[in-house]
């Protein structure tokens, strides 16, 4: 009875990962196609597809060659892409630390309820931050700097949420072994804190990345000057003689967050992957 349900989960399982999977190779084979069979697959004349096909006629490398070499805009907003990103998840992973720290471990007036205020911002929409913070973004003038973006995502209450709950669960003892032993808070956190929340630490690092990685409405507001796009919004512009650049874009757009999750695949469990060690 067991290897009937078994297999049914196998097979369903094995759909879904299809079903997930298609787009990434409709991109990667369309990204080798010829222009003019990927022009033929996504004629919309009729306002429908006339075919899809995962199969190059003839493998070509032209849409990168225009990328890289004939269209360097796009090559430049990957970079925007990059100026953005990988500040905000080194600033957010520290100050998230820190701050997770504090209100787990740390005894001071107020941290409960003050914590709950980190948990109702988390409830908020980003839709409704913007205003606020084009307004405070525009006093400070920070407008059109990568700052107006790089600051606020910094300084967020998902960060510290998730890298709490982690903390939370580490014993107590151990801490105030430390302490005995004459260990201060900054060797606690480093020596003690730190390599048991090392799942955590990953997982959160993972999804600030891919967060700022596909950035699209903070730079339409926070920025008058289109070149300083990110790769993101520019990958939603798509226009008829583009499309093999889109496509190839796409790949290039996707080793980087791909990568990552490969690195630290072994480390994501879950937010509580240290405390069960």
């Amino acid at each position: 009875m067991k290897k009937p349900k078994l297999l049914f989960k196998y097979i369903l399982l094995f759909l879904i990962t299809l079903v997930f999977l298609f787009p990434v190779v409709y991109m990667l084979s369309s990204a080798f196609m010829p222009l003019t069979q990927i022009n033929t697959m996504l004629d919309f004349t009729n306002g429908e597809y006339k075919e899809v096909n995962l199969i190059p006629e003839k493998v070509t490398f032209n849409q990168f060659y225009q990328v890289f070499f004939r269209r360097p805009e796009y090559l430049y907003k990957f970079w925007n892409s990059v100026i953005i990103t990988f500040p905000t998840v080194i600033g957010q992973t520290l100050v998230s630390t820190l701050a997770a720290f504090a209100f787990a471990k740390l005894r001071f007036p107020f941290r409960d309820k003050l914590f709950f205020l980190y948990i109702i911002l988390l409830i908020l929409p980003l839709q409704v931050t913007l205003v606020p913070n084009y307004i405070v973004l525009d006093n400070l003038n920070l407008l059109n700097s990568f700052l107006a973006i790089i600051l606020p995502g910094t300084f967020t209450a998902f960060g510290i949420c998730l890298l709490r709950q982690s903390i939370k669960y580490i014993s107590d003892a151990s801490i105030e072994a430390a302490r005995i032993d004459g260990a201060g808070y900054f060797k606690i956190f480093t020596k003690i804190i730190l390599p048991q929340i090392k799942g955590g630490l990953v997982t959160l690092l993972l999804l600030c990345f891919i967060d700022n990685w596909n950035v699209v409405e903070q730079p339409l507001i926070y920025f008058d000057n289109e070149a300083m796009y990110p790769l993101s919004i520019t990958l939603s512009e798509i226009s008829g003689n583009d499309y093999g650049i889109i496509f190839a874009s796409g790949v290039m757009f996707m080793i980087p967050p791909l990568l990552i999750f490969l690195y630290g695949l072994k480390d994501i469990d879950s937010p509580f992957s240290g405390a069960d060690k």
